[in-house]
């Protein structure tokens, strides 16, 4: 309620001969919304800074895992016999191009599966 309107009810009550009592504000229910208030701008504040923190772990962490990717890719091609890496389409000398280049289509067919010669 406003001052002036208290002053007017006030003034009112005066003229009227009785008396006038400020309404009662609920002090503990007030505090009460504004802790819950609180609380959910700390929570929100809190989601909104860990996400930062896991957007910038997994920009750390990233290249490493893909690394890690590239190289075990490069190990068991490597480990590979020239017969079976022939089998896939791939010489002995393109591992290192397969396994570290990121611009290679995974999806496409390495092996074209020619017609077998006859004995």
């Amino acid at each position: 309620m406003s001052r002036i309107t208290a002053l007017n009810n006030a003034a009112n009550a005066a003229a009227h001969n009785t008396t006038y009592t400020m309404p009662q504000i609920d002090v503990l229910s007030n505090i009460t919304h504004a802790r819950a208030l609180q609380a959910a701008a700390v929570r929100k504040g809190t989601v909104i800074v860990a996400r930062a923190i896991a957007r910038g772990a997994l920009w750390l962490v990233q290249p490493v895992l893909d690394w890690q990717r590239k190289n075990r890719t490069y190990s068991e091609l490597m480990s590979l016999d020239d017969r079976m890496l022939e089998d896939i389409g791939l010489h002995r000398t393109q591992v290192r191009s397969v396994a570290y280049d990121d611009t290679i289509d995974a999806g496409a067919a390495a092996n074209t599966n020619r017609s077998p010669k006859a004995a």
